[in-house]
């Protein structure tokens, strides 16, 4: 029986950070981690929890449906813990075959002893003891057959019904359960080998020694897709230098700005730097960067980062880039703007998203990045070029912005992306527009966007 007070165990850890998420508004990788760290669990354990986190809030949608169909208490008015209890349980019958469905509903009847009462004790007992009597009346699958198509996508693939219709009207309906399916999929890791300080063969060599299942990426030259890391900020290379964590998408931005060896860059909304450390590797630290952002945090965090990552060509600057001073205008040879997004591109990495943005934000959000973008154009030197990048999967944020830029700014010219991406990555992208969409389905990336456009 789990105990109340003293050391919890890998279920009611998982379950304090579903509850939070919920609850809190907590962020499901900040708060998974600082639970993780304090826990003292072992590699297996700290796997679990997340793996309980992260399959719970993918397939919250789904779950929810089932449970409705047996329990005679409404979800939302059930308390936070008792609700993601059963959620985590039903999760572990449904979607694990590692784990048997009577060890999951004994758990989380030991569970609800700990966190609950004799009552949700007896709720979560009969409910989860009724799924397995009557597996056939949990058969969502079969019940999304007499459901029309979106519905059917939001049922079996636990996505919100509106954003389903929303890509249903741009991608269409078999896009659209494509890139459903893949978001449940947990995403891979990448490194980016930091070529300041080493190789990508080094560092695939340095890694393998130390027995890690690597293997180069597809798309970037300094991608390393790793398998199942684990505790990478102990690894020895990365206390060197020698690597940092960004998804093959992301290193593509860095390369369409391709920046050159002595020149100015502006990062307006750098945030931690992933893509400002990748410019000034590409730079070889010469030049100059100016990473611009309105958290002073994050710039703190961004300068902890360059110092492991030997950068040395950055200037962090507070400010908010829709009103920068008029000494930073007009100046800059290249200009990354990778605006604040819905994030719908991440959701298989962070699934907590698809219950946190609404339709509506998306519309703030396009104000947002067309003041933005509206600022970047006017930073650019004559010849500057300009990337627009977003981790979203949304016309309006997307492909609707920059065509709003060019009709307000008639020197501006979109370059065809894929002309300009690595090489690695130009026979593995079709497409047909003159900016780029990456698709977890298609390309095996997270959902970004990349627009280039250059001031005549």
């Amino acid at each position: 029986m789990l105990a109340k007070d003293g050391p919890k165990g890998p279920r009611q850890i998982a379950l304090q950070v579903l509850r939070a998420v919920e609850v809190e508004g907590a962020y499901v990788h900040i708060a998974l981690d600082n639970e993780l760290q304090r826990s003292g669990l072992e590699r297996r354990d700290r796997g679990l929890v997340t793996e309980l986190v992260y399959g719970t809030l993918r397939r919250r949608l789904t779950i929810d449906w089932v449970l409705d169909q047996f329990s005679r208490h409404a979800l939302e008015k059930m308390p936070a813990l008792l609700r993601n209890n059963l959620r985590m349980a039903l999760y572990q019958i449904m979607f694990l075959d590692n784990i048997p469905p009577a060890i999951a509903c004994n758990e989380a009847v030991e569970l609800a002893k700990a966190v609950g009462h004799k009552g949700t004790v007896s709720l979560v007992n009969g409910v989860l003891r009724a799924i397995l009597r009557e597996p056939g009346k949990a058969d969502y699958v079969k019940a999304a057959k007499g459901m029309e198509r979106a519905q059917a996508i939001s049922l079996v693939h636990s996505h919100p019904l509106w954003l389903v219709n929303t890509w249903i009207k741009e991608l269409g309906p078999e896009a659209t359960e494509q890139l459903c399916a893949a978001n449940n999929i947990a995403p891979p890791t990448f490194f980016r080998a930091n070529t300041l300080r080493t190789t990508r063969d080094e560092l695939l060599a340095e890694l393998a020694e130390i027995g890690l299942t690597v293997s180069p990426g597809l798309l970037a030259p300094e991608a390393i897709r790793v398998l199942a890391p684990s505790a990478v900020s102990h690894l020895a290379s990365f206390k060197a230098g020698h690597f940092a964590i960004q998804d093959e998408a992301a290193m593509l931005v860095g390369h369409a700005l391709a920046p050159g060896l002595g020149e100015l860059v502006y990062d307006l909304c750098a945030g931690l730097g992933g893509k400002t450390l990748h410019l000034a590797a590409l730079m070889e630290n010469q030049g100059q960067i100016m990473a611009f952002d309105t958290h002073g945090g994050k710039l703190q965090a961004l300068g902890k980062m360059a110092k492991r990552l030997g950068v040395t060509n950055i200037q962090q600057i507070q400010a908010d880039a829709t009103n920068l001073p008029g000494k930073y205008l007009g100046r800059a040879k290249r200009v990354l703007l990778d605006a604040p997004c819905t994030g719908w591109g991440v959701l298989r990495r962070k699934p907590d998203i698809r219950w946190r943005i609404q339709p509506e934000q998306s519309q703030g959000l396009v104000l947002l990045q067309r003041q933005l973008l509206k600022m970047a154009y006017q930073c650019l030197a004559p010849g500057g070029r300009l990337v627009y990048s977003t981790c979203t999967i949304n016309q309006a944020e997307n492909q609707e912005n920059v065509l709003w830029l060019q009709r307000n700014n008639p020197d501006l010219r979109l370059i065809e992306a894929q002309g300009q991406l690595p090489v690695e990555a130009r026979g593995y992208i079709d497409g047909d527009s003159p900016m780029l969409q990456l698709l977890p389905h298609r390309h095996g990336t997270d959902g970004f966007f990349i627009a280039i456009l250059q001031k005549d």
